[in-house]
């Protein structure tokens, strides 16, 4: 496999969102490896397409999951590579780390403190994602991306399930 192939890439940091989020009781509704601007994101390589069900988007518990599901791609990513980028100052996964940013601020408020949380996050998430089950989940669900380029909830769910139920 290539490290430096963008699609292999893309499907390696989408992936990170997809077992994040799922690991932590979500759906994916679909991912792909490009992403069109929307009224959400910009123009972008992947997309990961989570469903939270119904929660209360506005407690701690639900913001602390959304944080964990957008740092879960550029860690996946970083693990895949092997090279500990900083989500903030690397480009491709700076709207990640902003959306981490601004969720985090309605549970801490200072910058600084929500940087080193989110920085802590993003070492937890490093150490768990790099192992059993979630890296075999992960390069499993990269695999299927990167063969089809898009996959449906089915499909998600079908690799999800075999690798972390």
């Amino acid at each position: 496999m290539n490290h430096d192939d963008d699609e292999t890439l893309t499907a390696y940091h989408e992936a990170g969102h997809a077992v994040v989020a799922y690991a932590l009781g979500a759906n994916v509704d679909s991912m792909q490896l490009w992403g069109e601007a929307d009224d959400y994101l910009p123009e972008r390589f992947g997309d990961c397409r989570v469903n939270w069900g119904t929660v209360d988007p506005n407690l701690d518990v639900q913001r602390q999951r959304e944080i964990m599901t957008f740092l879960g791609g550029p860690v996946a990513e970083m693990i895949y590579r092997g090279e500990p980028l900083h989500p903030a100052l690397y480009g491709p996964w700076q709207d990640d780390w902003h959306r981490a940013m601004q969720t985090c601020g309605a549970i801490v408020a200072d910058p600084e403190r929500r940087t080193r949380l989110l920085e802590k996050i993003i070492v937890t998430l490093h150490d768990h994602l790099g192992r059993q089950p979630y890296w075999p989940a992960i390069a499993g669900l990269a695999d299927e991306l990167a063969a089809h380029e898009q996959l449906d909830s089915d499909q998600v769910s079908d690799v999800l399930t075999f690798w972390l139920r």
